[in-house]
C-alpha cells in the first residue's frame, strides 16, 4: 500500500510540471514584445494603383501611390517618444520624424510590388519597437503611338520590393489598333493588324492577328498569369495590302496586377 501511495504521488508530481509548462511559460518565448513602447499606428490603405502614360515616346505623368501613417497615440512607459521611422522596403532610405512637429509619415511608392514596410519608434532612453505591414502597389500604364506602322511596348514586370516577392498575379493587357480614313477621294484600305504578347524569356506567350477596315479599330484583350520578373514587350504589326507603311494609331492599356489580399488591413482611425 506504501508502494502504491507513492508512486501516486510522484504521478501527481509529473502532471503537476507538465501543467504548469502548458499553462504558465516565459513571455519572451513567445514572441510578443514586453518592453515600454506601446506602438500604435493608424492607416486608411494599405494599396493602390500608380498610372503612368506614354505618348509617341515621350514620357507623360506618372502619378504613384501616397499612403500615410499616424503614430500621434503611440507612447512610451520611460518617457516622450523622440522619432517615429517608416522603411518603405523598396531600397530608399527610410523617413524619419520627430512626432513633436508632425505625427504622420506620408510617403509615395513609384514602383510595382507588395512591400513589406516596417513602421518604428524610438523614445528617449533609447527604446525601439517595430511593427511589419504589407502594402500592395498595383501598376497601370496607358501607352499611345500615332500614325504608325508598327509598335512595340515595353514594361518591366519586375516587383521592387528588396526581396523581390511576390510576383504579380497577372498582367492585363488591352490593345486597340485604329485604321484612320483618309478624306473621301482617297479614304484608304484595310489594314492587316498582328498582335503578339513577349515574356522576359523572348517567348511569345500569346498573339492574335485581324483585318481592320479604313475608319474602323479593333481592340485584342489578354491576361496571363503565367508572370515572371524582367522586362515584357507588347508589340503591334500592321500591313496594308502588301505594304509596310499604313499609319495607324495604337493605344496600349496594360496593368501588372498582384493578388487582392496579400496586403495587410487598413487600421482607420475611430472617431
Amino acid at each position: 500500500m506504501k508502494t502504491n501511495f507513492r508512486l501516486m504521488a510522484v504521478t501527481l508530481t509529473l502532471l503537476s510540471a507538465s501543467l504548469a509548462g502548458c499553462i504558465g511559460g516565459d513571455d519572451e518565448d513567445d514572441g510578443e514584445y514586453s518592453g515600454p513602447i506601446n506602438l500604435v499606428v493608424f492607416y486608411d490603405s494599405t494599396s493602390g494603383t500608380i498610372e503612368s502614360s506614354v505618348n509617341n515616346g515621350q514620357q507623360g505623368p506618372t502619378t504613384g501611390v501616397e499612403l500615410s501613417f499616424d503614430f500621434a497615440d503611440t507612447t512610451s512607459d520611460d518617457g516622450a517618444i523622440t522619432k517615429i521611422i517608416l522603411d518603405p522596403d523598396d531600397g530608399s532610405t527610410p523617413i524619419e520624424a520627430d512626432p513633436n512637429d508632425n505625427a504622420v509619415i506620408s510617403y509615395t511608392w513609384m514602383t510595382h510590388g507588395v512591400f513589406e514596410i516596417t513602421l518604428s519608434a524610438e523614445d528617449e532612453q533609447g527604446n525601439s519597437h517595430d511593427i511589419e505591414v504589407s502594402v500592395r502597389v498595383d501598376m497601370h500604364i496607358v501607352w499611345t503611338e500615332t500614325n504608325t506602322g508598327s509598335a512595340t511596348m515595353t514594361f518591366d514586370a519586375t516587383p521592387d520590393c528588396e526581396d523581390g516577392e511576390p510576383l504579380p498575379e497577372r498582367i492585363t493587357v488591352s490593345s486597340t489598333a485604329e485604321n484612320p480614313s483618309g478624306p473621301p477621294w482617297a479614304p484608304g484600305g484595310s489594314s492587316d493588324v498582328t498582335w503578339s504578347l513577349v515574356n522576359p524569356s523572348e517567348e511569345v506567350v500569346s498573339d492574335q492577328s485581324g483585318t481592320i477596315g479604313a475608319g474602323a479599330s479593333e481592340t485584342w484583350d489578354y491576361t496571363t498569369r503565367d508572370t515572371m520578373e524582367g522586362v515584357w514587350s507588347l508589340n503591334v504589326e500592321v500591313s496594308q495590302e502588301g505594304t509596310n507603311t499604313d499609319p495607324v494609331n495604337v493605344e496600349n492599356d496594360v496593368t501588372v496586377a498582384y493578388a487582392e489580399g496579400s496586403e495587410d488591413p487598413v487600421n482607420p482611425r475611430t472617431e
